[in-house]
């Protein structure tokens, strides 16, 4: 008994919210500020209404684009980076990157992940992670080696020589510690 109540007035909720606005009678070419204003909702629950239904975006939806969108499409950006255009425009550089490529304006892209804090051009690669740390100046070997991983530059094994190849007699296990390189 007490679960059907809970569900009858769900269903009444549920049907109040649905006939609460008249979302037929909307121009939905208006903003969203607007048709909360004319229905006496929130902005929020035009948007919300406008996505569920797949009606476009208004326009000038992000107001404070106008702006900067009008003053990127009358300047010349294909000779300039994002981050030149940012200090222009003075806006931020996610934004405008959207901007431009929503309008297919060109600009010059700068991939931030090729800028290398260590020159690997200047390794020898037949070291050990260790030594090319320190040759590069680099405070913890595990950067070499995760380079190295990166860009599949595989380490030159150091071949082990066998006891009969540096002729050294054999030694029992106590004594071989001090000879690793022995097999």
């Amino acid at each position: 008994m007490l679960y059907s109540i809970i569900t009858s007035k769900k269903t009444i909720k549920e049907k109040n919210m649905k006939t609460k606005h008249n979302w037929n009678s909307v121009n939905w070419l208006d903003q969203d500020i607007v048709i909360a204003k004319a229905l006496g909702c929130s902005k929020q629950a035009v948007w919300e209404k406008r996505r569920k239904l797949g009606k476009p975006k208004s326009p000038n939806h992000c107001k404070h684009n106008i702006a900067v969108i009008n003053k990127l499409l009358q300047t010349e950006t294909e000779n300039k980076t994002l981050s030149e255009l940012s200090i222009l425009v003075n806006y931020n550089v996610s934004t405008i990157r959207h901007i431009l490529d929503e309008n297919n304006k060109g600009y010059i892209f700068n991939d931030r992940r090729k800028i290398c804090k260590y020159d690997w051009n200047k390794a020898d690669w037949t070291k050990t992670d260790k030594e090319v740390a320190l040759t590069l100046g680099i405070p913890n070997r595990a950067v070499v080696t995760s380079h190295r991983h990166r860009f599949g530059i595989k380490k030159n094994s150091v071949a082990v020589k066998s006891q009969k190849e540096i002729n050294v007699p054999n030694y029992t296990k106590a004594q071989h510690i001090k000879y690793p390189g022995i097999k």
